[in-house]
């Protein structure tokens, strides 16, 4: 029996698991008393609590649908959607004890002590636009994965490929003939009208759920529900790949690799980590340097490091949590790559951001499904629970206690986080509606947003001459760059042929000689050809480019704007600057005159005015080990797909 085109047993699992949800919720409310209790659960979980608390806050259905459709449109080179940071989680291992030892609440409590008060108000309103673009991109992401795996997404024609290149054209994208049988799960989608009513409906009770256990029982509740999320993140990504390999279509591993060997082209390799298009190598080096800066603008980084019982609970958390979430990504990426076969062997054809939805729907039972489905709105809920409460602790703490309502108590903050995180979820809640169209848009622009910011807290920790000033400079130039390159910088290959710059025939492009430096920059890779909102060809700035040029002008900018201003007061940095190095436990050091607390010998860089001491020995070797599980997890991949 199905109910609105669900079998019950599916409706049934969602429902426990809500009611589940919010019991926890519900228990956890009489812990989240007063400022620390409701931002960081009064500092009491443990190692497994925290783990799967950085796996659920940093883990949402955008990644596993974002890696399943890059997979089944380019091959497995559509890992690095989430792979993006792999190298950048062996840093996470040194950040988390130096967010801890800052001893705040918010990391706006960081750019207070650090650069004033100008620089916070900059912070909390560009970090407020940046995580409510992730809150929105989050929420978009769980309602168009949901209506994949519920059948109600939207079904576009397409029109039939040439017999001639349906042999090299990836499954994603082909379209078979119009006298063949439609596959299966096309009859379950539905017109655009009600397929949008799906959406809205979707969308709005999601956002509704994790909305209310996050206000009754603030972090401890999210931390709590990621626990239980994690777990069955972890179990049903990789469920269902046995039962894929299991299909006849399919016939196991090595049947799949030789059938992708065989299906690959010059322009698309279904094996290979690298694309020369969307992920070369130099792409994503630079995309594991961008993020461990980017990850020192978010919010809630003062929760996933802070939240434990001590820096150890917080460094194995953070850095191993997310060490959980690459392995994940193998599987979603080995899943992709087998469904993609199964798509080749029965000559049927589906949406790319459907596939993930398409594949669960195919290989697991009703019970099971409800589970995914079930997990999938968790996915979502844990990471928007933690950004809301994070980000409206911003606000109470570091703009209306500070500066609006200096006489507060800690029950009216609290009370205040809570309207403003609904104040946030409903900012969210509408750019997900006017966003809805564009998915990859909203999450790059919200990278972007939080890695140029990142640029600012990670020279105001290394450097000691950086300042509010520096800060501006860097915000300012950073955001520039991107709005310029990302918004602005763009031609349409309709405008180049009229201007005689570019001509076009057989689909091959051939550059005119007035348009040398648009050829050169072309194909260096600073250009690149895209498709815009109608599915028009432009040339616009490369992934490398939009990464790079923020990167490099927010440092510039952070450089330039601190020599140009006031000298930040000593006594300040050097206070700033004891506590990061001071472990947890031993504050009398922080009363200790600066060169007794941080003696010379122990420095292992000051030149310029940076600031770096040696790290300890749990330092080092962790970092070490993180390093190699990561070399080794991308040699792990490379090895399945040679078999």
């Amino acid at each position: 029996m199905e109910i609105l085109g669900l079998h019950y047993a599916i409706w049934i699992v969602v429902i426990l698991y809500f009611i589940g949800m919010l019991a926890l919720g519900w228990w956890s409310k009489h812990e989240a008393k007063g400022r620390e209790g409701f931002l960081l659960g009064k500092r009491q979980f443990g190692v497994p609590m925290m783990v799967m608390h950085a796996f659920g806050a940093g883990t949402h259905p955008g990644d596993v649908t974002g890696v399943m459709s890059a997979t089944v449109k380019s091959g497995a080179s559509g890992i690095w959607v989430s792979w993006m940071w792999m190298f950048g989680t062996p840093f996470y291992w040194l950040i988390a004890p130096i967010i801890r030892r800052m001893r705040c609440l918010t990391l706006a409590d960081y750019f207070e002590e650090r650069f004033g008060k100008a620089a916070t108000i900059l912070y909390v309103a560009m970090a407020t636009v940046g995580m409510t673009v992730a809150t929105a991109s989050m929420l978009l992401a769980t309602a168009r994965t949901m209506q994949g795996m519920m059948g109600k997404a939207e079904v576009s024609e397409v029109a039939p490929a040439p017999a001639a290149k349906a042999a090299a054209t990836p499954a994603a994208e082909t379209a078979k003939p119009a006298e063949e049988k439609a596959p299966a799960w096309a009859a379950r989608g539905l017109p655009r009208r009600e397929a949008d009513i799906w959406f809205y409906g979707i969308l709005l009770s999601t956002t509704a759920v994790f909305l209310v256990y996050s206000y009754w029982g603030g972090i401890i509740a999210a931390i709590r529900t990621d626990f239980v999320q994690g777990l069955m993140i972890i179990v049903l990504s990789f469920m269902a790949i046995p039962a894929a390999l299991a299909l006849p279509e399919v016939g196991g591993w090595c049947s799949a690799t030789a059938t992708l060997k065989e299906r690959s082209t010059d322009q698309v390799k279904f094996l290979s980590l690298f694309d020369w298009k969307t992920f070369p190598l130099a792409t994503v080096l630079l995309l594991c340097i961008n993020s461990p800066i980017s990850m020192l603008a978010q919010p809630h980084l003062m929760t996933v490091c802070g939240a434990g019982k001590t820096e150890w609970e917080g460094r194995m958390g953070f850095t191993y949590g997310n060490v959980l979430k690459r392995i994940c990504t193998m599987g979603w990426c080995i899943l992709a790559l087998v469904w993609l076969v199964f798509l080749f062997k029965t000559g049927e054809r589906v949406q790319p951001d459907a596939a993930f939805g398409d594949s669960v729907r195919w290989l697991l039972n009703p019970v099971l499904q409800g589970l995914m489905l079930a997990c999938v709105m968790a996915a979502g809920m844990s990471t928007g629970s933690a950004i809301q409460v994070t980000v409206a602790g911003l606000f109470s703490q570091s703009i209306y206690r500070r500066y609006i309502r200096p006489d507060a108590d800690d029950d009216r903050c609290v009370h205040v986080t809570k309207l403003a995180g609904l104040a946030i979820i409903a900012a969210a809640t509408g750019a997900a509606i006017y966003l809805r169209h564009s998915v990859v848009g909203a999450i790059l622009d919200y990278v972007n947003i939080m890695s140029f910011i990142g640029i600012a807290s990670a020279m105001g920790i290394l450097w000691r001459r950086m300042n509010a000033g520096g800060v501006f400079g860097c915000i300012v130039l950073a955001a520039a760059s991107f709005l310029l390159t990302r918004h602005v910088i763009g031609w349409s290959q309709e405008g180049l042929v009229r201007a005689g710059l570019l001509s076009v025939a057989d689909g091959a492009r051939t550059w005119t000689p007035d348009a040398s430096l648009l050829h050169q920059l072309t194909r260096r890779g600073i250009l690149d050809w895209a498709k815009d909102s109608v599915g028009k060809d432009i040339l616009v700035c490369s992934r490398f480019t939009v990464t790079a040029l923020p990167l490099l002008t927010g440092f510039l900018g952070g450089i330039v704007g601190s020599l140009l201003t006031r000298r930040p007061k000593p006594e300040a940095v050097e206070t700033f600057l004891k506590k990061i190095y001071t472990p947890i436990g031993q504050e009398a050091k922080l009363d200790l005159p600066f060169d007794e607390c941080l003696p010379p010998e122990r420095r292992l860089l000051t030149a310029g005015g940076l600031f770096l001491m040696k790290p300890s020995r749990q330092s080092w070797t962790g970092f070490l080990l993180v390093l190699a599980i990561s070399f080794g997890l991308v040699g792990l991949m490379l090895a399945l797909l040679a078999i």
